[in-house]
């Protein structure tokens, strides 16, 4: 699958606002700028607000024939939920980015000055994306993701996330609920089989981009616009044996140690009889077995050019080792 590189597209008019009003950066007095600036700039806006877990689908449905484009405001969440809906539509798809970490955004450049933003929509600049298909146990059908997908800890924790913390702190309540991982999860090995090749596993990350938590960069390559994903993942937890790794992970180019492994793959599997909890975008999403393919059709996504690195983005690893060494991976 090759889809065309950055176009600009028909100057759009007729613009859908969907808003989660739940989300961490929401606020009646900041929508009523935004929705302002849309209108500046030549748009005509229809606002609905969601009321609860697929409602955004269901008014992506009845609604879609009316629109030019359609206006996903909240986070990588909301996002993921009304991009599903509009899969395989030329009607395109833009971000207003009032989540907790708004990482989707970050990672395709989208602006997060509102008026800028508006200015940006209304230009009908856009990038033809191919998102991952996510399915796991008990799923009746398989979920889109725009991001990432994270099993083991990383899931436990969006699992466990308190969404009264999340309004309270943001990011930070990812953070907060980590702190309990070490008396609480208790970091059971999975398979993890990438394109036929088998590991095991503690933790896999599978992403279509860069970003990871926010703006830390943690893969080398952005696959958006290609039918594979980067994989990340943990095999060992011994604390001296992360160190040193992690270490000569800084230094040098290595991307495959004992400790942990990054890949490039087209089809992620987990297959594990023993359940393990997994995320997409920030929601929780069941648990294994589980199965990782890109979509069935691409989606059109106002936002910038490809032509240079994520938004404010931070070395994961350096980061993490208080700016010590210096990552080229």
């Amino acid at each position: 699958m090759h889809p065309p590189s950055s176009s600009p597209h028909p100057h759009p008019r007729r613009a859908l606002l969907i808003i989660n009003p739940t989300a961490g950066h929401h606020s009646p007095r900041r929508q009523a700028a935004f929705v302002k600036h849309l209108e500046q700039a030549g748009l005509d806006v229809r606002i609905m607000e969601t009321r609860y877990r697929g409602h955004a689908a269901e008014i992506v449905k009845i609604h879609l024939p009316e629109a030019d484009l359609i206006i996903a405001g909240g986070g990588d969440g909301t996002i993921a939920e009304i991009a599903h809906a509009m899969l395989g539509q030329p009607c395109p798809l833009a971000l207003w980015p009032v989540g907790s970490a708004n990482v989707l955004a970050l990672e395709l450049g989208v602006p997060f000055h509102d008026a800028r933003n508006a200015t940006l929509i209304a230009s009908g600049q856009t990038r033809t994306l191919w998102p991952g298909w996510l399915t796991t146990e008990g799923q009746a059908s398989p979920t889109l993701f725009l991001q990432m997908v994270g099993v083991g800890p990383d899931g436990w924790v969006v699992q466990q996330l308190s969404t009264a913390l999340k309004k309270r702190i943001g990011r930070a309540a990812y953070a907060v609920t980590a702190l309990r991982l070490l008396s609480t999860y208790p970091f059971p090995a999975f398979e993890t089989d990438v394109d036929g090749r088998c590991y095991q596993s503690r933790l896999t990350i599978i992403s279509k981009g860069q970003l990871y938590g926010g703006p830390f960069r943690l893969f080398r390559h952005n696959h958006h616009e290609e039918a594979a994903f980067s994989v990340f993942m943990l095999h060992r937890l011994h604390p001296l044996c992360l160190l040193k790794q992690a270490w000569a992970f800084l230094c040098r180019n290595d991307c495959t140690t004992p400790a942990f492994s990054f890949i490039r793959g087209r089809t992620i599997t987990c297959p594990g009889s023993q359940p393990v909890p997994a995320q997409s975008d920030g929601d929780f999403r069941g648990t294994t077995p589980l199965h990782i393919t890109s979509a069935p059709a691409p989606l059109t996504v106002i936002c910038p050019a490809r032509n240079q690195p994520p938004s404010g983005e931070r070395n994961f690893f350096r980061q993490c080792s208080l700016n010590i060494g210096k990552r080229r991976y």
